[in-house]
């Protein structure tokens, strides 16, 4: 395992980068949270619901195959697509579409202030289990990412700090459309 998929560093980035989503958000009048920029784009709501529904699935992923020791003959971490500077560097470009799987597409029943509350409870539901996951199991075992490839437990975990940097940086995006829109 690389130092940057550490737990503690991941715990970090994690932190930081939900610090810095909520300051984005409640920059942004909350007038404007709720609004699309436009047909077919997604509202801040729906962005902070997208990431409620993203870290749901990573906490699903972890409660199913993180708690138990991998099986014998499972994946070593030399063998695996490890989440890399790389990779986040990627997943943050802003500059490249990527099209979120439809389990994850925001479906518009949450507000962005019940969002934001939704968002604080999924993120303790999926630190409570990673940090309760087989530390094996973490390193071992892997899932299918639909544009990296198979990623092991612990580096899905660390690519949600990437994950919701990018959508924060979309958020400020889009509040410059509706700011722009409205003047």
């Amino acid at each position: 395992m690389n130092d940057y998929l550490s737990t503690p560093q991941i715990l970090e980035r994690l932190q930081v980068e939900r610090d810095a989503l909520v300051a984005r958000v409640e920059g942004i009048p909350a007038d404007l949270r709720d609004r699309r920029p436009g047909p077919n784009r997604w509202s801040i709501a729906e962005v902070l619901e997208h990431l409620t529904r993203v870290e749901i699935g990573v906490t699903k992923l972890l409660t199913l195959r993180g708690q138990d020791a991998p099986p014998p003959g499972s994946a070593t971490p030399d063998d695996l697509n490890l989440f890399t500077p790389a990779i986040a560097n990627l997943i943050r470009d802003r500059s490249k579409r990527i099209e979120a799987p439809e389990r994850v597409q925001p479906v518009g029943a949450l507000s962005a202030q019940a969002a934001l509350a939704h968002l604080k409870t999924t993120r303790a539901g999926m630190l409570a289990a990673f940090l309760s996951a087989n530390v094996d199991a973490l390193d071992q075992l892997t899932h299918p990412h639909p544009a990296f490839g198979p990623l092991s437990l612990r580096s899905w975990v660390a690519l949600a700090a990437d994950h919701e940097a990018r959508h924060a940086e979309q958020i400020g995006e889009i509040a410059e459309q509706l700011r722009a829109q409205h003047s």
